[in-house]
């Protein structure tokens, strides 16, 4: 019966993907992370590219006109899109190099999406709460497994680009201060609630993954939760207040693993992988500097940089998507990470000015940190394809469109307020209101 119910569910995903191209957006969000079809025993069905070229269809058909792709706005996302291309044509293994390529550009295509359909406030409000929701549930599913373990558990990802404990830590850290600030944004008071109580479970959940990297990106959000707060000084003491708290409560397994970042590079085999893999990273962007060797090719070439039988990914964001795609395509990375939290800091400079109760000035913060997250996190983990960092890329952009667009329309009111007119002259509509459009 279970079976049946969630196997109708998805095949009333892709015709609803179809006539309500938004709604199949967040819809593909929510199936990327649930993945509810591994419950109806199809794992490697390809439900979220279904819904995907659903949506886009939809999209074409029915929404082009009204809501164009904002390609200007995404130029360097187009342009590490062509930067990865070019490395899957000229890959050692082209091969092994065009599925990668495909992911890739099902993520972009999706970001793209999301920049032209989110042109409002309450769509990015939907958006936002379909992400929280959906990855809260892997992290309320998380929680209930460590209390019946008792503590005495490693948690692991919910399975496919998550199934690694680090990964996961990677996906909760850069989600919980979503998480929490779609909760001060929200009206709704039992919404407000559970998006606040996600929140902490997520970041009960990274502490249990017992990844290190994990753990230092935790910190980092940590930090930067008490720095947005009201009170700095206060909110920083509560954060090491409740981060005693936590290590008095939780089990010593998880203290102990916390213990050994600091000796990790002389006792730990696992992070004396990663500084091998490191090496074999700079050696192969010394030979390949401007398109790598293309995706998913560094295990094949590891052997012939170092000599080992622990062949492995670069374990670090940033170094495999040199390795992949070459030295320009990690640096339009990077380029887009800042110019995402410039255009946060630009959009919630005019907001507090044009429209000081929006929504928008609450999820920047929160989009702002998530970046911090990630940013800390992915060094030591090869997940510089994670979908959520570019869907904060493509928010980040659609927060800045709508701040602009707001900009423009008071500026042409306070001119036209200011030009001679008839006295049968209507006044312009106020300023904030192209911020509250419907779906």
């Amino acid at each position: 019966m279970r079976q049946i119910l969630i196997l109708g569910a998805i095949f009333l995903a892709v015709p609803l993907a179809f006539f309500a191209p938004f709604t199949g957006l967040v819809s593909y969000v929510g199936i990327a992370y649930v993945r509810p079809h591994e419950w109806a025993y199809m794992p490697d069905a390809p439900v979220s590219l279904a819904v995907a070229v659903a949506t886009l269809t939809g999209y074409v058909i029915f929404e082009l006109t009204r809501r164009a792709p904002q390609l200007t706005a995404n130029w360097l996302l187009l342009l590490l899109w062509v930067q990865i291309s070019l490395a899957t044509v000229f890959a050692h293994s082209t091969e092994l190099a065009q599925g990668k390529w495909t992911e890739f550009s099902k993520t972009f295509l999706i970001a793209l999406l999301m920049t032209a359909m989110v042109d409002s406030e309450k769509r990015a409000r939907w958006l936002l709460l379909g992400t929280v929701l959906a990855i809260g549930f892997l992290a309320f599913r998380s929680n209930i497994g460590i209390i019946l373990a008792r503590g005495q558990t490693r948690i692991y990802g919910p399975g496919g680009a998550f199934e690694d404990n680090n990964d996961y830590a990677l996906l909760l850290n850069v989600a919980a201060p979503i998480a929490f600030f779609v909760a001060r944004a929200e009206t709704n008071r039992w919404l407000r609630k559970v998006c606040y109580t996600l929140s902490a479970m997520m970041m009960i959940t990274v502490l249990f993954t017992l990844s290190r990297g994990g753990f230092l990106g935790l910190c980092v959000v940590l930090l930067g939760l008490a720095w947005k707060s009201k009170y700095k000084v206060t909110g920083l003491l509560a954060i090491a207040l409740a981060g005693l708290i936590a290590f008095v409560l939780v089990p010593n397994r998880v203290i102990e693993r916390v213990g050994t970042i600091s000796s990790a590079s002389e006792t730990d085999l696992s992070a004396q992988m990663r500084f091998n893999s490191w090496y074999v990273c700079g050696q192969i962007m010394e030979d390949h500097p401007l398109l790598g060797i293309g995706p998913r090719n560094m295990l094949q070439l590891y052997g012939r940089y170092l000599e080992t039988e622990n062949v492995r990914v670069a374990h670090n964001s940033f170094l495999q998507m040199a390795v992949d795609a070459g030295i320009p395509a990690v640096l339009m990375f990077l380029g887009l990470m800042v110019l995402s939290f410039l255009r946060l800091r630009r959009t919630r400079r005019v907001l507090k000015d044009r429209a000081p109760d929006s929504r928008l000035i609450a999820y920047s913060h929160g989009l702002e940190i998530a970046l911090a997250g990630y940013f800390v996190s992915a060094n030591f983990l090869s997940r510089h394809d994670l979908e959520l960092i570019y869907e904060v890329f493509a928010l980040a952009a659609s927060f800045w469109l709508l701040a602009r667009g707001l900009e423009n329309q008071a500026e042409t009111q306070e001119v036209s307020e200011k030009a001679p007119r008839s006295f049968l002259a209507e006044p312009l509509p106020a300023a904030s209101a192209s911020l509250k459009n419907s779906i």
